[in-house]
């Protein structure tokens, strides 16, 4: 993994195995939004987060850029401006399939996927958050970005309700958001989902079909 900075955000990038960004090929990308335990002044913590193996270790296999923005210090949202602009810088290089991006984060990053993706929905193909919770009021902005949650039962950091809330919310909107519940897990449930092939199968199923012209429309100035 190569350490890079965007503005004020530092941020972790890993290409495949004969990436060539002079080629005539694009790739997908996959975002990672950590949690509260890789908050610090430096990405250190972040390179060793537990689950970045997961990502790693399937990069080659599926073919996708990696990107994992750093939260140095508050939460998500105090960051969202930045990590929107960063998003947008990687959406437009011209080895990024703008089709397939997919957006996952855990606990503090749950909650910022479920920020970000309802900020910018148009922009991903397909979104992961686990053990997070968002502003159920604003469900209708998910559109029909289809959206699997997870969260451990036995969750007593984030209360399990909180994507229950969501999911259902998502649903009355009438959007494609799926619950997936482990009775006997607790916070640190996302072990357990990044290293089930079958959501990595889930995620990459999905093409982003929305038009140019809508995505063009979430760009930041």
């Amino acid at each position: 993994m190569e350490e890079k900075r965007f503005e004020e955000m530092a941020y972790l990038v890993s290409y495949p195995e004969g990436f060539d960004e002079n080629e005539n090929k694009k790739y997908p990308l996959l975002i990672f939004l950590h949690g509260r335990g890789a908050r610090t002044e430096t990405t250190e913590k972040l390179q060793r987060y537990g689950c970045m193996p997961q990502f790693l270790s399937r990069q080659n296999e599926r073919g996708y850029i990696f990107l994992a923005p750093h939260c140095k210090s508050g939460t998500w949202s105090e960051w969202m401006g930045v990590l929107i602009r960063l998003v947008e810088y990687f959406r437009e290089l011209p080895y990024v399939d703008q089709t397939r991006i997919y957006l996952t984060g855990n606990s503090m990053g749950g909650y910022g996927t479920w920020a970000l993706a309802c900020l910018r929905a148009p922009w991903f193909a397909a979104a992961m958050p686990i053990c997070g919770g968002g502003i159920a009021g604003m469900a209708n902005e998910y559109g029909d970005l289809p959206i699997r949650a997870f969260h451990g039962l036995c969750d007593k950091t984030v209360d399990p309700i909180e994507s229950l809330q969501m999911a259902k919310a998502v649903n009355r909107f009438g959007g494609q958001a799926e619950l997936i519940l482990y009775p006997k897990l607790a916070h640190n449930c996302w072990d357990t989902a990044y290293s089930d092939d079958k959501n990595y199968d889930w995620l990459f199923s999905f093409t982003n079909e929305r038009g140019q012209d809508e995505t063009e429309k979430l760009s930041v100035d």
